[in-house]
């Protein structure tokens, strides 16, 4: 393939099955309401409450589990804590089960929710749902569970007496609304690995160019095929699928060709705007209190957009980034008066000094609205001062800050006067 995989690195994820937890006498279902989906006949084995307060050290954790997904694995202790993550979106409403197709015969389980997960890591302690027998025979089902807050959250599947024994864990979705939106903000690889196979077949029995090849394999029927592919098979679906094809088709596949536009040189990387963020807005506005107080020293435009970029590889080229910004934005490519010049990157915590005079609460926020938490953003600068008056000058400062992981950027455009 013409796209550099060999290069790029993800990892395959696999399931490591241990002993986990202090060994515990069983504890009877609470008398307390039953959450959606709990059923209170039996008993069941929740895992003990340790002194982190994230539930996730009481057991052995094995990964996630896809939406519309399922993993498989076996118990080897008495009595055990198996835990899955999961990802969703606000509002989505979501069916757990362990399933008689996978599972033992005669297998006891027990099902519990906890979360969402929150910025320090931690699940808590608190249970969401909880089931015992709502399945077939002793297995566990919470047949609808409505999570209003998106986010991470844990599923742990409790046995007493199943060592040895291998159970099935599957999650649905069941109002089309589970999937992310950060899932959508990126091109799957294996989606992207598709068009870049497709590409190369036309390039080698058309003898076109690959810019010239794409728009045949970036159709609708393309679009389609791939949603196919990835979505209308028995298991393995992607996370993504959840949210239907209407979604895939409108949200992922134009990232996925505008994408390729860049990299197969057909024109710079489209970047498309996000919608607008109350928090970033109240940290503009209050910057912008600032600049205007006493002698108006400075004056600031503010865009945000999404990059198209392809999944779990390297990040996107940050020179990418700004030819797509000054593609997307007139107010930058067709300013006669002031004439851009790149300068040398900057770390993060460089930007948000620069900016800190007037606008501290923005050095703070983008990367809370903008990152996923735990990445380091990449700030591209530009500058030019150009006169505007006999012996004074404006003072412009361009900064480009592009997330890598979750492929959003800032472009700030910060206008300091001489006074």
């Amino acid at each position: 393939m013409r796209l550099a995989w060999n290069r790029l690195s993800w990892l395959v994820p696999s399931l490591l099955v241990v002993a986990c937890g202090p060994s515990q006498e069983p504890m009877k279902s609470p008398e307390a309401p039953a959450e959606v989906g709990t059923s209170t006949r039996s008993v069941l084995y929740p895992p003990p409450a340790p002194a982190s307060g994230n539930i996730v050290d009481s057991t052995a954790f094995l990964g996630p589990v896809g939406l519309n997904d399922s993993v498989q694995t076996r118990f080897t202790a008495n009595p055990q804590y198996l835990s899955f993550n999961f990802k969703v979106a606000a509002g989505a409403q979501v069916r757990l089960e362990v399933t008689h197709l996978g599972s033992s015969m005669y297998l006891d389980t027990g099902l519990f929710i906890y979360g969402p997960k929150d910025a320090s890591g931690s699940y808590g302690t608190t249970v969401r749902a909880q089931d015992d027998d709502a399945g077939y025979g002793e297995l566990s089902k919470v047949n609808s569970l409505t999570l209003a807050q998106g986010g991470e959250y844990l599923a742990v599947v409790s046995t007493g007496t199943g060592a040895g024994k291998q159970f099935r864990l599957y999650l649905g979705c069941l109002n089309g609304a589970c999937a992310p939106e950060d899932l959508f903000t990126a091109c799957d690889l294996d989606v992207a690995t598709r068009i870049e196979v497709c590409d190369e077949s036309v390039v080698e029995t058309q003898h076109l160019t690959p810019a010239q090849a794409l728009p045949q394999c970036t159709d609708a029927q393309d679009a389609h095929a791939a949603w196919v592919e990835q979505c209308q098979r028995p298991s393995g679906q992607k996370a993504w699928c959840a949210d239907g094809e209407a979604a895939f088709t409108s949200r992922m596949w134009p990232v996925c060709k505008d994408f390729y536009q860049r990299y197969y040189g057909a024109g710079p990387l489209p970047l498309t705007a996000l919608e607008d963020n109350d928090a970033i807005n109240e940290a503009r506005t209050a910057g912008h209190t600032r600049c205007k107080a006493g002698d108006n020293f400075c004056d600031e435009f503010l865009w945000t957009f999404n990059v198209p970029s392809i999944a779990d590889t390297q990040p996107t080229q940050l020179d990418w980034v700004v030819e797509g910004a000054f593609a997307a934005l007139p107010e930058l490519s067709s300013n006669r008066r002031v004439q851009f010049q790149r300068l040398a990157d900057l770390t993060y915590a460089d930007f948000a000094s620069r900016i800190a005079y007037a606008f501290p609460e923005l050095g703070t926020v983008l990367p809370a609205e903008l990152g996923d938490g735990t990445e380091v953003p990449v700030v591209a600068h530009l500058y030019d001062n150009p006169v505007v008056a006999p012996g004074a000058h404006d003072f412009h400062n361009l900064y480009l800050v592009y997330f890598p992981r979750s492929h959003r950027t800032a472009v700030f455009w910060l206008i300091q006067h001489e006074l």
